[in-house]
C-alpha cells in the first residue's frame, strides 16, 4: 500500500477494515543511532507498538518502566518495541526518544501511518502498547499494564481472546 492511500483512512471511517496491521507496519523505522530499519529486520519477532508522547505525564511515568522490562527480556524473548509518537513538536519527540532503547516510526509518518496505527488498534489514550505476534496478528491491543505488572508473562496475550482482527 502506498503512503498516498493512508489519508483515505481519515476520510472514510469504515475504510480502516480494508487496511491491516502488517501493511501499516511495512515501512522504514529509525533506531537510536539514526540508522534505517525495515520490517524485514525484525521478522519473526513479537512487536510492541508503543503509543506515547513527551508532553504526557503518564507516558513520562510509564516509559522508564517499559524500558526496564524491554532491557530485561527483548533479546531472549524475541521482542521489538516500535515507538509511535503522539508528540506535536519534532524536537520534543527527538529529545524524548533518547530515553528509549528501541526503534521509532519516522516523524514524517506520524500523522499518516502513525495515526492510522493508533486508530486501527482502537487506541483512545496514551500511553498504550499493542502487542503483535510474528504473524502480524494483534494479540493484545491493551498490553501496557500487563507488561509492567507481569513481565514474565510475555507475550502478554489477552486471555479472553486469542487474537483480534484488525
Amino acid at each position: 500500500m502506498s503512503n498516498s492511500f493512508l489519508p483515505l483512512l481519515f476520510l472514510l471511517p469504515t475504510c480502516h477494515a480494508l487496511l491491516n496491521i502488517r501493511s501499516l507496519l511495512d515501512t522504514t523505522y529509525t533506531d537510536r543511532s539514526g540508522n534505517n530499519v525495515t520490517l524485514s529486520d525484525f521478522s519473526g519477532k513479537y512487536l510492541g507498538l508503543y503509543f506515547g508522547a513527551s508532553w504526557c505525564p503518564h507516558c513520562q511515568a510509564y516509559t522508564p518502566k517499559l524500558v526496564k522490562v524491554y532491557n530485561q527480556i527483548h533479546e531472549a524473548d524475541n521482542w521489538q518495541v516500535i515507538w509511535v509518537t503522539r508528540d506535536r513538536v519534532e524536537e520534543a519527540a527527538d529529545s524524548y526518544f533518547t530515553h528509549m532503547p528501541w526503534i521509532r516510526l519516522q516523524w514524517a509518518e506520524k500523522d499518516t501511518r502513525g495515526l492510522a496505527m493508533f486508530q486501527l488498534t482502537q487506541q483512545k489514550f496514551i500511553p498504550a502498547v499493542t502487542m503483535v505476534d510474528p504473524e502480524y496478528n494483534v494479540i493484545n491491543p491493551e498490553a501496557n499494564v500487563e507488561i509492567v505488572t507481569h513481565p514474565k508473562k510475555f507475550p502478554w496475550t489477552k486471555e479472553e481472546e486469542n487474537s483480534y482482527e484488525f
